[in-house]
């Protein structure tokens, strides 16, 4: 973990549990859908990618989270105290991340930003590479015998297939993601819906040749392995072919942000790329 930057206003730091609790209730009055196996990873696992900015009297003016993996990275999560905005503590929250994830060797940087976010991140060096839409589908659903359950044959397809769209191996991440969740191929197209409470994630989800059968057979899939009460969330790239799929299955789209980027992509392949692995904060 990095040591804390101090200064004569503000210094940075890990969250502590309470911190955490102040989180959650900043991001459900902003109508943020934090999943509660992200929050626990940056708990535990990726504490060393979650920041908390505190003002002289300790007390936090505002979090932000990153993701790093091999030579790339994601910022997600950079949320400020509504009663404390427009005072540069965002600024300063977001070089912060910028600072770290370079510290850290990561030379392409993603995020996915909202309208009020653009101009920040315009500034400081990134550009639009494409949209990012959220679909949603709430239900009641009932799991099948015989669905693929995670093992590591399912998981390798899933790691290989992520590695080829974006250039470069998440198998740290896809593991951690995966745990508890199902992963469900077809052809040459793989997804995981990933374990929760209340809200899942649909993702990643990638497609080499965007087969609409092989498509449609993994959303089917991943709808019945879906069980209990709640929603699955998908973040898709805007304009996929596959977004039909989705609205036939009783999906809707409820938002929309900007995917953005530092950096060169290199390798990465835009159209293997059905959804993310989070929604817009870890890739």
């Amino acid at each position: 973990m990095l040591p804390e930057c101090q200064s004569a206003e503000a210094a940075f730091g890990s969250p502590t549990v309470q911190d955490w609790e102040l989180f959650l209730e900043w991001s459900t009055a902003e109508g943020w859908r934090v999943p509660a196996q992200e929050l626990a990873l940056y708990r535990h696992e990726l504490a060393d990618s979650a920041f908390v900015l505190r003002d002289e009297q300790s007390q936090p003016l505002g979090f932000v989270t990153v993701c790093r993996q091999h030579g790339s990275a994601w910022i997600g999560n950079l949320l400020v105290d509504p009663a404390r905005r427009g005072q540069g503590h965002g600024r300063r929250l977001f070089e912060h991340a910028v600072g770290t994830l370079s510290a850290r060797g990561a030379a392409v940087l993603w995020l996915t930003a909202s309208a009020e976010g653009r101009p920040l991140y315009g500034n400081l060096g990134f550009r639009e590479a494409g949209r990012i839409e959220r679909w949603v589908w709430g239900g009641t659903g009932l799991a099948r015998e015989g669905t693929a359950a995670v093992g590591n044959g399912h998981l390798y397809d899933l790691v290989r297939a992520d590695a080829a769209a974006w250039g470069s191996s998440r198998a740290g991440l896809l593991t951690l993601l995966a745990r508890g969740g199902r992963i469900v191929s077809a052809g040459s197209t793989v997804a995981m819906l990933q374990p929760g409470d209340g809200l899942r994630v649909l993702g990643p989800w990638l497609s080499a040749d965007l087969c609409p059968r092989s498509n449609r057979i993994v959303l089917t899939s991943a709808l019945e392995a879906f069980s209990g009460s709640g929603e699955i969330a998908v973040d898709m790239l805007g304009g996929s072919p596959v977004r039909p799929l989705l609205s036939a299955a009783g999906f809707r789209q409820c938002g929309e942000t900007v995917l953005m980027m530092r950096g060169e992509a290199g390798k990465v392949r835009f159209g293997e790329v059905v959804a993310l692995a989070s929604l817009g904060s870890m890739g």
